[in-house]
């Protein structure tokens, strides 16, 4: 079988723009969420060229595109910064089975390691099945991750599609 040749540049690109579709009938910020991180984990895993998330995320925490974008919405985009402080208002569980007294939240605003971080364990506890669209907070953590991580990335979207059209 002859497979279609593709950049992976393209896959992640298209992951991003399913996360921002908003005339997707039934697409919910959860849906979305999940198609963000999708685009997100595999510009991660396929820039830092590592195989586990805890690996790719202490990477990625230092990445100065990924920096420099987060330090430009603090400061620049009221929005941002409004998401950015409800998120710390939440202490977020560890939903895996044995670790439900154990949690992550935000002490600094200003540190972009313990933002990842806390968005990472909303994804970890969505994606095995621990959160549910009709929970008001939980619905509130997911766009919170959403609104930030999408806001962060977009820099390098913007990057990887001007690339592409070199």
């Amino acid at each position: 079988m002859v497979y279609p040749s593709f950049r992976h540049e393209d896959l992640i690109i298209d992951w991003f723009k399913r996360s921002q579709n908003e005339e997707t009938r039934g697409f919910t910020v959860f849906d979305k969420f999940i198609s963000l991180w999708f685009a997100f984990n595999s510009w991660g895993t396929y820039s830092t060229k590592k195989a586990k998330d805890w690996q790719m995320l202490n990477a990625v925490k230092k990445e100065p595109r990924l920096l420099t974008s987060y330090g430009k919405s603090i400061t620049e985009d009221p929005e941002f910064l409004k998401a950015v402080k409800r998120l710390a208002e939440y202490k977020v569980l560890d939903m895996r089975p044995g670790h439900e007294t154990e949690s992550r939240s935000i002490d600094d605003i200003g540190n972009f390691g313990q933002i990842l971080d806390v968005i990472y364990l909303i994804r970890c506890n969505l994606f095995h099945g621990r959160k549910s669209e009709i929970d008001a907070h939980d619905k509130e953590l997911v766009e919170l991750a959403y609104h930030i991580l999408s806001r962060v990335f977009r820099p390098i979207i913007d990057e990887l599609a001007r690339g592409l059209s070199c």
